[in-house]
């Protein structure tokens, strides 16, 4: 099985050297982050303010599952609560009949460290592609970006790639800040790869089955 693995991740070093330096919206991966990425790191690139407070996220990793896969899990409420930490809350108050986009509502709770945070989102989907997020209302001073799909040449894996622009309420001291880029996104990537993936292996033993 391990030889499997790393007979895999040669392949995957081999798309990511190419596709993944190809240019996101206003994300390049450099080669070393592209060789961490097809090694399963998760990348994290942040341009913050001194206070580690506000600022530019980015990040990528590469998940051994189709484009379709990720994208479902990453549009529906009850996969949302499953990786994104601190969400107790997830209600779509609205959507495109043609799944164009979606207006989505999130209650996040921190404990007794903070209130919670409250805020809506409207995400403009390109299915399996690409979604495009911002708040329209709620606590966050700002809070845009964009997530990005790659698929690899075979469609069985996908790049996904994020960035976004984010300043937290003013009742989230700075250390919860920092928590959050630091320490609460590789979590959340880490869990989406391990659903997601597991979603893959389902999907592809059921296929089999028939």
């Amino acid at each position: 099985m391990l030889t499997g693995i790393l007979r895999h991740s040669a392949r995957l070093l081999a798309f990511g050297v190419v596709a993944m330096s190809a240019q996101a919206a206003d994300f390049t991966l450099t080669p070393a982050e592209a060789a961490r990425v097809a090694a399963r790191e998760i990348v994290i690139r942040s341009t913050l303010d001194k206070g580690d407070r506000k600022g530019a996220v980015r990040a990528a990793v590469l998940i051994h599952a189709a484009p379709s896969i990720v994208f479902r899990a990453m549009t529906r409420c009850e996969d949302a609560l499953q990786f994104v930490p601190h969400l107790k809350t997830c209600h779509v108050r609205d959507q495109a009949a043609d799944g164009s986009w979606q207006l989505v509502e999130h209650d996040v709770d921190f404990g007794w460290f903070a209130p919670r945070i409250h805020y809506v989102f409207r995400a403009d989907l390109t299915a399996d592609q690409r979604i495009d997020f911002r708040q329209v209302s709620g606590d966050f001073k700002a809070n845009s970006g964009a997530w990005e799909f790659e698929a690899s040449a075979d469609g069985t894996t996908t790049l996904l790639r994020y960035h976004a622009f984010i300043d937290p309420p003013a009742f989230i001291p700075n250390w919860m800040a920092r928590s959050t880029f630091k320490r609460d996104m590789p979590l959340m990537l880490a869990d989406l790869r391990r659903r997601c993936e597991a979603q893959q292996l389902a999907s592809t033993a059921g296929s089999a089955g028939h």
